[in-house]
């Protein structure tokens, strides 16, 4: 059973692609407004908020680009809102210059990218080619994103409800980076919901949120620092931030105990990672049985 599940006797299970999975984990973590543009492999997503988003008491809008989509995902996380858009490697390129103003502005948002070939529009086929883009910061600037990474269909929906809960502890923006074949998979997945799933107004943002300066001085969200020595000290404290988040780094260890070889992967390539590691030890152990 996933973390924080309550104890509620035997749980439902449900048979679903990790498209569905990252939308149903979206909505558990109490997301209530998504913002996307279609694109293959990752069209599911959009698919299930557009109708099941209405029904939570939230909001969905097919914006007119990609472009358009991430700066909605901006205004929304100004607003304190859980937001959520979704995309695929090129669509996740044409991004880049909103995520790094939410970085930038100091903006909690979570952004799916379901890896596709490339460079240029490649294909449609599983490809991890926008790693680096995602771990080093995609857009200009020196910023950081913290980035998940499921290889299951219940990790797709684990870590949207986790991924929600980083982007507003530490007001940045998280990706969780899949790719085709972990997107359009079925698996089995039991849903659960957080404790406490914070909606629009929630009191997490409450400090900062831009709702209208009613009985208070007036709030700024920015990213453009001109005055003398502002943006140093900007980027100080943002550098001061992302060595906090390295705390959040964590890794799954399969038969590391005894390896004098360890493989490193994510996603779908972890998995077949793993299955060769077993296939190699099991030729070890036989050669070392007849010798």
């Amino acid at each position: 059973m996933p973390h924080n599940t309550p104890d509620t006797g035997t749980p439902e299970r449900i048979f679903i692609k990790g498209n569905e999975a990252i939308a149903h984990g979206a909505l558990a973590a109490g997301c209530r407004c998504y913002f996307g543009y279609p694109i293959t492999p990752q069209n599911d997503i959009p698919e299930m908020m557009s109708f099941a988003l209405p029904d939570a008491g939230g909001e969905f809008v097919q914006a007119e680009s990609e472009v358009a989509s991430a700066n909605m995902l901006l205004g929304a996380a100004a607003a304190g809102i859980r937001a959520l858009t979704s995309s695929s490697s090129p669509g996740i390129s044409l991004m880049q210059e909103a995520i790094s103003y939410m970085a930038g502005s100091e903006l909690p948002g979570v952004i799916v990218n379901m890896n596709r070939g490339g460079p240029g529009l490649g294909d449609i086929g599983p490809s991890q080619g926008d790693y680096f883009q995602s771990v080093k910061g995609g857009g200009h600037g020196d910023y950081k994103l913290l980035v998940l990474a499921p290889a299951t269909c219940q990790e797709c929906y684990d870590m949207m409800v986790e991924a929600f809960d980083l982007a507003f502890k530490y007001r940045n923006p998280v990706m969780v980076l899949g790719d085709a074949i972990v997107g359009q998979m079925k698996e089995p997945v039991t849903p659960w919901k957080p404790a406490a799933a914070e909606g629009p107004g929630s009191a997490e943002a409450a400090d900062w949120r831009l709702e209208g300066a009613r009985g208070r001085k007036p709030r700024l969200l920015k990213s453009l620092f001109l005055e003398d020595g502002a943006l140093a000290g900007q980027n100080r404290h943002l550098q001061a931030k992302y060595a906090s988040m390295q705390a959040e780094a964590r890794a799954e260890c399969f038969l590391t105990d005894d390896a004098e070889l360890i493989v490193v992967a994510y996603g779908s390539i972890g998995r077949i990672a793993k299955s060769a590691i077993r296939k190699l030890r099991a030729q070890w152990r036989s050669r070392e049985s007849a010798s």
